[in-house]
Protein backbone atom coordinates (compact mmCIF):
# COMPACT_ATOMS: atom_id res chain seq x y z
CA UNK A 1 0.00 0.00 0.00
CA UNK A 2 2.78 2.44 0.66
CA UNK A 3 4.64 1.79 -2.41
CA UNK A 4 1.60 2.27 -4.24
CA UNK A 5 1.14 5.62 -2.63
CA UNK A 6 4.80 6.36 -3.08
CA UNK A 7 4.38 6.18 -7.08
CA UNK A 8 1.25 8.15 -7.30
CA UNK A 9 3.16 10.67 -5.68
CA UNK A 10 6.09 9.98 -7.72
CA UNK A 11 3.54 10.14 -10.78
CA UNK A 12 2.29 13.42 -9.91
CA UNK A 13 5.22 15.22 -9.13
CA UNK A 14 6.44 14.22 -12.42
CA UNK A 15 3.00 15.34 -14.30
CA UNK A 16 3.72 18.84 -12.77
CA UNK A 17 7.25 18.97 -13.87
CA UNK A 18 6.61 18.27 -17.19
CA UNK A 19 3.81 20.32 -17.57
CA UNK A 20 5.31 23.63 -16.55
CA UNK A 21 8.60 22.33 -18.50
CA UNK A 22 6.00 22.08 -21.43
CA UNK A 23 4.71 25.62 -20.89
CA UNK A 24 7.81 26.96 -20.31
CA UNK A 25 9.08 25.46 -24.08
CA UNK A 26 5.84 26.71 -25.98
CA UNK A 27 6.61 30.44 -24.09
CA UNK A 28 9.06 32.48 -26.54
CA UNK A 29 12.17 33.70 -25.63
CA UNK A 30 12.90 36.08 -27.64
CA UNK A 31 10.68 37.90 -30.32
CA UNK A 32 13.46 39.20 -33.16
CA UNK A 33 11.19 40.04 -36.17
CA UNK A 34 8.03 39.24 -34.38
CA UNK A 35 7.41 42.79 -32.75
CA UNK A 36 3.15 41.91 -33.21
CA UNK A 37 3.78 38.85 -31.12
CA UNK A 38 5.87 40.24 -28.44
CA UNK A 39 3.40 43.34 -28.21
CA UNK A 40 0.35 40.65 -27.71
CA UNK A 41 2.02 38.33 -25.53
CA UNK A 42 2.84 42.06 -23.18
CA UNK A 43 -0.70 43.09 -23.45
CA UNK A 44 -1.40 39.46 -21.99
CA UNK A 45 0.56 39.93 -19.04
CA UNK A 46 -0.29 43.15 -17.97
CA UNK A 47 -3.96 42.54 -18.34
CA UNK A 48 -3.14 39.71 -15.81
CA UNK A 49 -1.44 42.06 -13.60
CA UNK A 50 -3.50 44.41 -13.68
CA UNK A 51 -6.72 42.13 -12.88
CA UNK A 52 -4.81 40.47 -9.91
CA UNK A 53 -4.15 43.67 -8.98
CA UNK A 54 -7.29 45.24 -8.82
CA UNK A 55 -8.61 41.99 -7.03
CA UNK A 56 -6.42 42.73 -4.05
CA UNK A 57 -7.53 46.67 -4.08
CA UNK A 58 -11.48 46.76 -4.93
CA UNK A 59 -13.13 49.89 -5.83
CA UNK A 60 -12.79 52.80 -2.98
CA UNK A 61 -13.85 56.23 -2.52
CA UNK A 62 -10.08 57.05 -1.52
CA UNK A 63 -8.12 54.50 -4.34
CA UNK A 64 -4.62 54.10 -3.09
CA UNK A 65 -1.50 53.93 -5.61
CA UNK A 66 -1.12 50.57 -6.40
CA UNK A 67 -5.04 50.71 -7.61
CA UNK A 68 -4.10 53.76 -9.48
CA UNK A 69 -1.09 52.12 -10.98
CA UNK A 70 -3.57 49.35 -12.54
CA UNK A 71 -6.59 51.49 -14.26
CA UNK A 72 -3.43 53.48 -14.80
CA UNK A 73 -2.06 50.60 -16.89
CA UNK A 74 -5.48 49.79 -18.44
CA UNK A 75 -5.54 53.46 -19.71
CA UNK A 76 -2.03 52.84 -21.46
CA UNK A 77 -3.16 48.99 -23.01
CA UNK A 78 -6.50 50.63 -24.43
CA UNK A 79 -5.24 53.73 -26.02
CA UNK A 80 -2.66 51.21 -27.92
CA UNK A 81 -4.78 50.87 -31.19
CA UNK A 82 -1.93 47.99 -32.14
CA UNK A 83 -3.88 46.19 -29.58
CA UNK A 84 -7.72 46.98 -30.30
CA UNK A 85 -8.43 43.61 -32.59
CA UNK A 86 -5.52 41.54 -30.71
CA UNK A 87 -6.16 38.44 -28.58
CA UNK A 88 -5.00 40.04 -25.39
CA UNK A 89 -7.54 42.25 -25.55
CA UNK A 90 -10.49 39.68 -26.86
CA UNK A 91 -9.40 37.65 -23.89
CA UNK A 92 -9.74 40.48 -21.30
CA UNK A 93 -13.26 41.28 -22.38
CA UNK A 94 -14.38 37.78 -22.21
CA UNK A 95 -12.81 37.54 -18.91
CA UNK A 96 -14.35 41.01 -17.55
CA UNK A 97 -17.77 39.48 -18.76
CA UNK A 98 -17.31 35.60 -17.21
CA UNK A 99 -16.54 37.29 -13.86
CA UNK A 100 -19.65 39.52 -14.26
CA UNK A 101 -21.70 36.19 -15.39
CA UNK A 102 -20.22 34.06 -12.32
CA UNK A 103 -20.84 36.70 -10.04
CA UNK A 104 -24.75 37.29 -10.57
CA UNK A 105 -24.98 33.14 -10.75
CA UNK A 106 -24.17 33.21 -7.42
CA UNK A 107 -27.07 34.98 -5.89
CA UNK A 108 -28.24 38.55 -5.00
CA UNK A 109 -27.55 40.48 -2.15
CA UNK A 110 -29.25 40.29 1.31
CA UNK A 111 -31.06 42.98 3.47
CA UNK A 112 -30.84 46.16 2.24
CA UNK A 113 -27.85 45.90 0.07
CA UNK A 114 -27.01 46.88 -3.49
CA UNK A 115 -24.65 45.72 -5.70
CA UNK A 116 -23.24 47.24 -8.94
CA UNK A 117 -21.35 45.86 -11.39
CA UNK A 118 -19.88 47.57 -13.95
CA UNK A 119 -20.24 46.51 -17.54
CA UNK A 120 -18.11 47.61 -20.88
CA UNK A 121 -18.56 51.17 -21.53
CA UNK A 122 -20.92 53.15 -19.76
CA UNK A 123 -22.83 50.02 -18.85
CA UNK A 124 -24.01 48.77 -15.66
CA UNK A 125 -26.17 46.00 -13.15
CA UNK A 126 -28.08 46.98 -10.29
CA UNK A 127 -28.97 44.34 -8.37
CA UNK A 128 -30.89 44.41 -4.87
CA UNK A 129 -32.66 41.20 -3.56
CA UNK A 130 -35.55 41.79 -5.17
CA UNK A 131 -34.26 42.96 -8.34
CA UNK A 132 -32.04 43.01 -10.97
CA UNK A 133 -31.57 45.77 -13.45
CA UNK A 134 -29.55 46.02 -16.01
CA UNK A 135 -28.74 49.56 -18.36
CA UNK A 136 -26.56 50.10 -21.27
CA UNK A 137 -25.53 46.88 -21.58
CA UNK A 138 -23.63 46.21 -24.63
CA UNK A 139 -21.47 43.18 -26.51
CA UNK A 140 -19.08 46.47 -27.42
CA UNK A 141 -17.05 46.22 -31.14
CA UNK A 142 -18.53 44.59 -34.35
CA UNK A 143 -17.79 47.58 -36.31
CA UNK A 144 -16.84 46.53 -39.96
CA UNK A 145 -17.59 43.11 -39.59
CA UNK A 146 -15.32 42.67 -36.36
CA UNK A 147 -16.09 40.19 -33.90
CA UNK A 148 -17.50 41.80 -30.35
CA UNK A 149 -15.63 42.46 -27.33
CA UNK A 150 -18.06 39.86 -25.72
CA UNK A 151 -19.56 36.78 -26.86
CA UNK A 152 -23.39 36.12 -27.08
CA UNK A 153 -23.77 33.09 -25.39
CA UNK A 154 -22.00 35.10 -22.12
CA UNK A 155 -24.21 37.48 -23.08
CA UNK A 156 -27.02 35.23 -22.82
CA UNK A 157 -25.98 33.68 -19.28
CA UNK A 158 -25.77 37.59 -18.31
CA UNK A 159 -29.54 38.42 -19.31
CA UNK A 160 -30.37 35.63 -17.62
CA UNK A 161 -30.19 37.03 -14.30
CA UNK A 162 -31.65 40.35 -15.28
CA UNK A 163 -34.93 41.36 -15.00
CA UNK A 164 -35.13 44.77 -17.14
CA UNK A 165 -32.84 46.72 -19.32
CA UNK A 166 -33.16 50.41 -19.73
CA UNK A 167 -31.25 51.71 -22.68
CA UNK A 168 -30.65 55.92 -22.74
CA UNK A 169 -29.92 56.94 -26.47
CA UNK A 170 -29.44 55.29 -29.48
CA UNK A 171 -25.86 55.48 -30.08
CA UNK A 172 -24.21 52.15 -30.56
CA UNK A 173 -22.11 52.06 -27.46
CA UNK A 174 -25.27 52.40 -25.52
CA UNK A 175 -27.53 50.47 -27.31
CA UNK A 176 -27.53 47.50 -28.88
CA UNK A 177 -30.51 46.00 -30.20
CA UNK A 178 -29.15 41.98 -30.62
CA UNK A 179 -28.84 42.72 -26.84
CA UNK A 180 -32.45 43.80 -26.65
CA UNK A 181 -33.70 41.63 -28.39
CA UNK A 182 -32.60 38.50 -26.34
CA UNK A 183 -34.10 40.49 -23.38
CA UNK A 184 -37.12 40.38 -25.16
CA UNK A 185 -36.90 35.82 -25.94
CA UNK A 186 -36.40 35.92 -22.50
CA UNK A 187 -39.92 37.37 -21.95
CA UNK A 188 -38.17 40.21 -20.24
CA UNK A 189 -38.88 44.21 -21.21
CA UNK A 190 -36.92 47.03 -22.55
CA UNK A 191 -37.11 50.61 -21.34
CA UNK A 192 -36.43 53.52 -24.35
CA UNK A 193 -36.80 57.40 -25.58
CA UNK A 194 -39.65 56.89 -28.15
CA UNK A 195 -38.61 56.42 -31.85
CA UNK A 196 -36.68 53.76 -30.99
CA UNK A 197 -36.72 50.13 -32.62
CA UNK A 198 -40.55 50.80 -33.76
CA UNK A 199 -42.43 47.38 -34.18
CA UNK A 200 -39.68 45.44 -33.26
CA UNK A 201 -41.08 43.36 -29.83
CA UNK A 202 -43.84 44.33 -27.47
CA UNK A 203 -41.28 43.74 -25.15
CA UNK A 204 -39.51 47.34 -25.96
CA UNK A 205 -41.25 49.65 -24.21
CA UNK A 206 -40.80 53.74 -25.54
CA UNK A 207 -41.01 56.04 -22.78
CA UNK A 208 -40.39 59.69 -22.63
CA UNK A 209 -42.23 63.24 -22.19
CA UNK A 210 -41.55 67.24 -23.29
CA UNK A 211 -40.91 67.13 -19.06
CA UNK A 212 -40.20 64.98 -16.58
CA UNK A 213 -42.12 61.52 -16.75
CA UNK A 214 -42.94 59.58 -13.68
CA UNK A 215 -43.81 55.87 -14.39
CA UNK A 216 -44.21 52.57 -12.12
CA UNK A 217 -42.64 49.88 -14.33
CA UNK A 218 -43.72 46.55 -13.32
CA UNK A 219 -40.99 43.54 -13.70
CA UNK A 220 -42.32 40.87 -16.10
CA UNK A 221 -43.12 37.34 -14.34
CA UNK A 222 -42.71 38.95 -10.94
CA UNK A 223 -44.85 41.09 -7.88
CA UNK A 224 -41.87 43.90 -8.17
CA UNK A 225 -42.61 46.89 -9.59
CA UNK A 226 -40.29 49.88 -9.85
CA UNK A 227 -41.14 53.79 -9.51
CA UNK A 228 -38.97 55.28 -12.57
CA UNK A 229 -38.42 59.08 -13.16
CA UNK A 230 -37.22 59.99 -16.61
CA UNK A 231 -35.73 62.71 -17.12
CA UNK A 232 -35.51 64.50 -21.38
CA UNK A 233 -32.07 64.91 -21.53
CA UNK A 234 -30.15 65.15 -24.70
CA UNK A 235 -26.63 64.40 -26.12
CA UNK A 236 -26.55 67.30 -28.04
CA UNK A 237 -30.13 67.16 -30.45
CA UNK A 238 -30.49 63.35 -29.62
CA UNK A 239 -32.82 62.48 -27.13
CA UNK A 240 -31.11 61.09 -23.63
CA UNK A 241 -33.12 59.55 -21.23
CA UNK A 242 -31.95 60.06 -17.70
CA UNK A 243 -33.39 57.50 -15.95
CA UNK A 244 -33.76 57.57 -11.77
CA UNK A 245 -34.54 53.88 -11.03
CA UNK A 246 -35.69 53.60 -7.03
CA UNK A 247 -35.57 49.97 -6.32
CA UNK A 248 -38.26 48.05 -3.90
CA UNK A 249 -35.35 48.36 -1.32
CA UNK A 250 -35.99 52.33 -1.89
CA UNK A 251 -32.57 52.81 -2.91
CA UNK A 252 -32.90 55.78 -6.29
CA UNK A 253 -30.00 54.57 -8.93
CA UNK A 254 -29.75 57.12 -11.93
CA UNK A 255 -27.69 56.98 -14.74
CA UNK A 256 -26.89 60.01 -16.89
CA UNK A 257 -26.42 57.88 -20.52
CA UNK A 258 -24.48 60.28 -22.32
CA UNK A 259 -26.57 63.77 -21.10
CA UNK A 260 -24.37 66.77 -22.58
CA UNK A 261 -26.88 70.30 -23.95
CA UNK A 262 -26.50 73.05 -22.09
CA UNK A 263 -30.12 73.60 -21.85
CA UNK A 264 -30.87 70.69 -20.51
CA UNK A 265 -29.40 72.40 -17.00
CA UNK A 266 -32.46 74.51 -16.80
CA UNK A 267 -34.09 70.79 -14.53
CA UNK A 268 -30.77 69.41 -14.35
CA UNK A 269 -30.08 72.16 -11.54
CA UNK A 270 -33.12 71.32 -9.76
CA UNK A 271 -33.33 67.30 -9.97
CA UNK A 272 -32.25 67.09 -6.02
CA UNK A 273 -35.46 68.83 -5.55
CA UNK A 274 -37.67 66.31 -7.29
CA UNK A 275 -35.99 63.03 -6.37
CA UNK A 276 -33.38 62.07 -3.53
CA UNK A 277 -30.77 60.33 -5.52
CA UNK A 278 -28.67 57.57 -3.98
CA UNK A 279 -26.19 57.06 -6.14
CA UNK A 280 -25.17 58.96 -9.73
CA UNK A 281 -23.97 56.53 -12.56
CA UNK A 282 -22.98 59.74 -14.47
CA UNK A 283 -20.25 59.10 -17.72
CA UNK A 284 -16.26 60.32 -16.85
CA UNK A 285 -17.04 63.72 -19.79
CA UNK A 286 -20.04 64.96 -18.06
CA UNK A 287 -19.86 68.58 -18.02
CA UNK A 288 -20.44 70.82 -16.47
CA UNK A 289 -19.47 68.23 -13.59
CA UNK A 290 -19.43 69.99 -10.69
CA UNK A 291 -22.54 72.04 -11.20
CA UNK A 292 -24.42 68.84 -12.47
CA UNK A 293 -23.85 66.87 -9.62
CA UNK A 294 -24.55 69.93 -7.62
CA UNK A 295 -28.07 69.78 -8.84
CA UNK A 296 -28.65 66.30 -8.72
CA UNK A 297 -27.11 66.22 -5.26
CA UNK A 298 -26.64 62.19 -5.11
CA UNK A 299 -24.94 60.40 -2.08
CA UNK A 300 -22.24 58.19 -4.43
CA UNK A 301 -20.72 58.76 -7.82
CA UNK A 302 -19.53 55.78 -9.64
CA UNK A 303 -18.64 57.06 -13.19
CA UNK A 304 -18.30 55.00 -16.65
CA UNK A 305 -17.60 55.40 -20.22
CA UNK A 306 -13.96 55.14 -19.73
CA UNK A 307 -12.04 54.06 -22.96
CA UNK A 308 -15.07 53.67 -24.80
CA UNK A 309 -12.96 51.55 -27.70
CA UNK A 310 -15.38 52.87 -30.14
CA UNK A 311 -13.94 55.80 -30.39
CA UNK A 312 -10.43 57.25 -31.51
CA UNK A 313 -7.98 57.35 -28.09
CA UNK A 314 -8.90 61.25 -27.77
CA UNK A 315 -12.04 60.22 -27.27
CA UNK A 316 -11.57 56.25 -25.11
CA UNK A 317 -11.96 58.72 -21.60
CA UNK A 318 -9.01 57.39 -19.51
CA UNK A 319 -9.30 56.70 -15.35
CA UNK A 320 -6.66 59.12 -15.00
CA UNK A 321 -8.82 61.93 -16.80
CA UNK A 322 -11.53 61.09 -14.59
CA UNK A 323 -9.86 61.37 -11.56
CA UNK A 324 -8.65 64.92 -12.09
CA UNK A 325 -12.14 65.75 -13.44
CA UNK A 326 -13.65 65.03 -9.95
CA UNK A 327 -10.85 66.23 -8.12
CA UNK A 328 -13.44 69.48 -7.28
CA UNK A 329 -16.27 67.01 -6.72
CA UNK A 330 -17.70 67.28 -2.56
CA UNK A 331 -19.49 64.43 -2.94
CA UNK A 332 -17.79 60.80 -2.65
CA UNK A 333 -16.83 58.79 -5.87
CA UNK A 334 -15.55 55.59 -6.77
CA UNK A 335 -14.17 54.81 -10.32
CA UNK A 336 -14.50 51.14 -11.71
CA UNK A 337 -12.93 49.10 -14.34
CA UNK A 338 -14.63 46.67 -16.33
CA UNK A 339 -16.27 43.82 -14.47
CA UNK A 340 -15.17 44.95 -11.09
CA UNK A 341 -18.55 45.31 -8.43
CA UNK A 342 -19.24 46.95 -5.81
CA UNK A 343 -21.29 46.16 -2.77
CA UNK A 344 -23.32 49.82 -0.72
CA UNK A 345 -25.71 50.38 1.60
CA UNK A 346 -27.43 53.07 3.77
CA UNK A 347 -24.72 55.51 2.80
CA UNK A 348 -21.29 53.01 3.23
CA UNK A 349 -19.03 50.76 0.43
CA UNK A 350 -18.87 47.20 1.94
Amino acid sequence: MITKQYLRVLSLIFYIIFADCLLLAQQPLEYWDNPNEMLQDQAAILFEHTHKVLERNPPSTSANDERKLALFALDALLHDTRLDNGAAFFTYTERMAQTVAEELAKGKPVGNKVRFFRFYNHGFIVQTPSVTVAIDIIRGGGHNEEKHFISDSLMQLIIKQCDILFVTHVHGDHADEAVAKMFCEQGKDVIVPIKFWQNSDSHIRPLRGADMLKETIRISGKNVSLPVYIFPGHQRDVPNNVYAITTPEGITVMHTGDQSNHDDMKWIANVGDKVKVDVLLAHCWMMPMEESVAGIRPALIITGHENEMGHSIDHREPYWLTFRRLENVKVPYVIMAWGEKLMWSNGELH
